[in-house]
């Protein structure tokens, strides 16, 4: 049997202070068949608003060797130039598989997925979904360079194709605590890792016996769930939230 730790954050919203990220560097280190991920919203400011010379919390995740993190409505912009900018600081991938570009590529920092293999051998695939911050079929689509898919329209297949690939599949969500319900529902999906409705779950809610788990906002925990494996089943889930402000 082997086993993987997730530590997770969601919805910073730009608040992570300097003693809570090195709680986290602390506690990551401890742990060596990890990832740390984010369930997005780590900006700040809106999706229409940004800082030209970069996001500062996104340097701080790559410094703090996040693997991971889903694209929130912070996080995006309808245009590339600026989308570009905006996520310029993160040296990890930023996972928005429902996001579908019109005109123009998308930044080559937004990825659908990663897998991961741990140094126990473990293969983690972790998929990412943005909310629906602008449908196909809505005004908005006639002038931005992307939209989004329905989160539930995209996760199946994607899930889906993961699954012969992996001995783990999480999927990273920012769509809301209903939604993440909904998405780990899915047969191929292992766990779900969700952000947006700013809500501490002090234990993961259980959806057909799989963890749904948030860890708040404003950086004020850090979520923690272990996962032991045999035979690409979880056999064992157990999930907390540490205080580190």
């Amino acid at each position: 049997m082997a086993s993987c730790t997730i530590f997770y954050t969601g919805d910073l919203h730009d608040r992570l202070t300097l003693p809570a990220a090195e709680k986290i560097r602390a506690l990551r280190s401890e742990v060596e068949n990890a990832l740390l991920l984010d369930s997005g919203d780590a900006v700040g400011a809106g999706n229409l608003f940004y800082r030209p010379g970069g996001e500062p919390i996104l340097q701080v995740m790559s410094d703090l060797g996040y693997d991971a993190m889903a694209m929130g409505n912070r996080e995006s912009h309808p245009t590339l130039a600026v989308l570009k900018r905006k996520l310029a600081a993160a040296r990890f991938p930023i996972l928005a598989a429902n996001l579908m570009a019109k005109r123009k590529p998308r930044p080559a920092a937004v990825q659908d997925y990663i897998i991961k293999v741990l140094p126990n051998g473990l293969r983690v695939a972790v998929f990412g979904l943005a909310p629906q911050i602008t449908s196909p079929e809505s005004w908005w689509s006639k002038v931005t360079d992307y939209v989004f898919d329905d989160p539930l329209k995209t996760a199946p297949g994607l899930a889906a194709k993961l699954r012969p690939q992996a001995d783990l599949v999480i999927c990273l969500s920012h769509c809301g605590r209903a939604r993440d319900e909904e998405l780990a529902k899915l047969p191929e999906v292992d766990a779900v890792i969700g952000g947006h409705s700013h809500v501490a779950l002090e234990t993961p809610d259980q959806v057909d016996g799989k963890p749904v788990a948030h860890a708040g906002v404003y950086g004020r925990w850090l979520g923690r769930l272990d996962l032991e494996v045999e035979g690409g089943r979880v056999m064992r889930a157990h999930g907390e939230l540490i205080p580190i402000r």
